[in-house]
């Protein structure tokens, strides 16, 4: 990745993350084909998002992920490998990012299977991973009227959530920038959120 990265600098910051986000070196993969340009706002005001918290029970609202980048994952506690592995990945590349860059990056992990996800579920099972991830939880239908916005419908049968497995960003106004494959390694996904925050 070293190679790969030290060849994107030269480009420049905002070619650099072009190159990430539309598959070249890190072979990530664009979502404006699979999503709308703009989120549904997480707003207590708005149906979108009415009844959604955080994984204390708090509410949560647009304004606490106003101005900060978000990378996003959908997913369930009892999911035996996708979930475990998507957010360790995501621990290790906030763990190579430095207090500034982390500040203005909001890693959020929606529940999939929320009947069985509640806060306190969610808080337990968040120990194991990174301090900065936020859970977001609520009524089922809330829930799916979000993350139909990332591409196909949650599908739940027989104990088994079918979710979306990549990982999102999404920008500080709420467009969706890019979809970063599940396999992607923490070095690589590190280096895509720093060339995020820098443009």
């Amino acid at each position: 990745m070293g190679t790969v990265w030290s060849r994107l600098r030269r480009l420049g910051r905002g070619p650099a993350l072009a190159v990430l986000l539309s598959g070249g070196a890190a072979a990530l993969a664009t979502a404006a084909d699979r999503a709308p340009s703009r989120l549904p706002i997480w707003s207590q005001t708005s149906p979108a998002g009415r009844g959604l918290v955080d994984q204390t029970g708090a509410p949560l609202d647009e304004a606490r992920f106003a101005g900060r980048l978000r990378l996003v994952y959908i997913g369930y506690t009892r999911c035996p490998d996708l979930c475990p592995t998507a957010l360790m990945t995501m621990t290790q590349a906030l763990d190579a990012l430095p207090p500034a860059l982390l500040a203005r990056l909001v890693p959020v992990m929606i529940a999939a299977d929320p009947e069985h996800d509640g806060p306190g579920v969610l808080a337990r099972y968040l120990d194991t991973f990174h301090p900065a991830i936020v859970a977001v939880t609520g009524p089922v239908a809330v829930i799916d009227g979000l993350t139909n916005a990332f591409g196909p419908p949650i599908r739940r049968h027989d104990g088994v959530v079918d979710h979306p497995a990549d990982l999102f960003l999404v920008g500080p106004s709420g467009t969706l920038l890019g979809r970063l494959p599940n396999a992607i390694t923490p070095d690589v996904l590190a280096a895509t959120l720093r060339a995020a925050l820098a443009s």
